[in-house]
């Protein structure tokens, strides 16, 4: 499943409220952040996206959640969408927003470099691409 790890943990009750809702252009591709909810737990956010490739939408979920020290961007396992790299994008472009908003750096992903070389991501001098 596409993700990222960032260093440190998030405060996910503030980041529900800065979070960027933003629509970004990729090539033929349009993506979206809509809308942030803070888990009932108050310990994870989900992050509602659309992603539209050749005029066919998709719906991807995000979750952003503490995992030991650190805080993980990834698919939400409940959510069905086909993990294509325009949504392995738009899971990118909500790192970098959440770097913006005080997250950590990108200390390990599995997608691939091409896919988010040129969003400005703060990267752990260590990064690992392709684990996990």
């Amino acid at each position: 499943m596409p993700h990222l790890v960032l260093t440190g943990s998030l405060d996910v009750s503030r980041a529900v409220t800065t979070c960027p809702r933003e629509v970004h252009r990729w090539g033929r591709a349009v993506l979206k952040t809509e809308e942030c909810w803070l888990r009932r737990d108050g310990a994870a956010m989900l992050v509602e996206g659309v992603v539209v490739e050749l005029s066919r939408p998709q719906h991807p979920v995000a979750m952003v959640a503490g995992r030991g020290t650190d805080t993980i961007v990834r698919l939400w396992p409940l959510s069905t969408v086909e993990r294509t790299t325009a949504v392995q994008r738009w899971l990118c472009l909500l790192a970098a927003g959440l770097q913006s908003t005080g997250a950590g750096r990108v200390r390990v992903t599995n997608i691939p470099r091409e896919v988010w070389s040129d969003l400005g991501l703060l990267l752990d001098p260590e990064l690992e691409i392709g684990r996990r």
